[in-house]
């Protein structure tokens, strides 16, 4: 990681941006999926979980590789 410019921002960013969504969906979709276990609620929340990870990771990756990591 010391050879990563600015790891530490990148960290604190990838935590902002990516873990706490990620982890707001998957407290939300599991209650759901524990009231009702479907495979429809299945699917919606491996897709849900994973669809906001990929989109965060790549929202946060945006901003490291525009912004941080040119300074």
């Amino acid at each position: 990681m010391n050879n990563v410019p600015h790891w530490q921002w990148l960290m604190v960013i990838y935590f902002v941006l990516v873990a706490v969504p990620v982890w707001l969906v998957h407290s939300a979709l599991k209650q759901r999926l524990l009231a009702s276990k479907t495979v429809l609620n299945l699917l919606l929340y491996f897709v849900s979980v994973t669809g906001v990870a990929f989109i965060m990771h790549f929202i946060t990756m945006w901003l490291y590789f525009s912004f941080i990591f040119r300074a």
